[in-house]
């Protein structure tokens, strides 16, 4: 009996030394794991440093170069489709001159009529040909005037939601709406319902001649109406009755109508640099 109770004392003696020596051990392990020091994001103070006037005057000489640029490159390509267009009609002319013959000829019974049907499909497809190049040349027009324009709205403060901002050559109205070429459908149907005739659309979206060009046209459409006009008012009233933004321009240079029309939706932008 004595044996046991001391063989019990050695195991509960050798059980409590060992928790002794264990315990601290668990706790300095603990206190680590609560001093640990937590990582914090690292916030940066600094912030952009003010544009000296030196740059400002950079900036705005380089945007007059741009400018200048782009103008020079829409007055040569518009000369180089003059020079086609030309060359389109004189290919027209030439083709219903022979249309002509050959309807006298017909009546005297020397050709047969397949020979001017021919000829009348040639000048369908000269006259398609005319209006294409004539369609390029009144998107070179609006181009040159939205660039005119993009200049005079760049000394203009900024336009707040819903109110009109005019000066020379052109009216700027910022809506509400969102805008997408896919809004074009409600333009047109009001536009019909009013005048009774399709929107007289002359770009709507990017077209060739804004990739030529380099100019970002890609959510806006232009339509081939004076602002002044009583079609280019009725417009303007339904955009800004549906909140959708629009840039009425009366034309390229003051005292002229070239380049008139009326631009729906967000401004263009330049896409490449000369």
């Amino acid at each position: 009996m004595i044996g046991n109770t001391s063989n019990f004392m050695i195991r509960c003696s050798v059980v409590l030394i060992a928790l002794l020596l264990i315990a601290p051990a668990a706790v300095a392990q603990k206190s680590k794991r609560k001093r640990a020091p937590k990582t914090q994001p690292a916030i940066s103070t600094q912030s952009n440093p003010p544009v000296s006037e030196a740059e400002k005057k950079q900036l705005s000489e380089a945007a007059a170069q741009s400018r200048a640029n782009l103008l020079a490159a829409s007055t040569a390509y518009r000369e180089s489709l003059e020079r086609l267009l030309a060359l389109q009609k004189q290919d027209e002319e030439r083709i219903a001159a022979s249309i002509e013959k050959q309807r006298q000829l017909l009546n005297l019974g020397v050709i047969a009529k397949r020979e001017i049907e021919e000829n009348e499909q040639l000048l369908g497809a000269a006259r398609s040909r005319v209006a294409e190049t004539q369609k390029q040349l009144g998107e070179v027009d609006h181009l040159v005037a939205e660039v005119n324009a993009a200049e005079e709205l760049a000394k203009m403060p900024p336009a707040p939601l819903g109110i009109y901002r005019s000066a020379g050559l052109l009216v700027r109205y910022v809506g509400a709406s969102r805008w997408a070429l896919g809004d074009f459908g409600k333009v047109d149907a009001f536009f019909r319902l009013k005048f009774g005739q399709p929107l007289p659309v002359s770009a709507i979206g990017q077209s060739g001649t804004h990739n030529r060009l380099g100019f970002d046209h890609h959510e806006a459409i232009d339509v081939a109406v004076h602002p002044d006009s009583d079609e280019g008012k009725e417009l303007i009233n339904y955009l800004a009755s549906q909140g959708i933004s629009f840039i009425a321009i009366r034309g390229a240079i003051h005292g002229s109508a070239t380049g008139a029309h009326i631009h729906i939706g967000p401004p263009s932008k330049r896409i490449i640099s000369n």
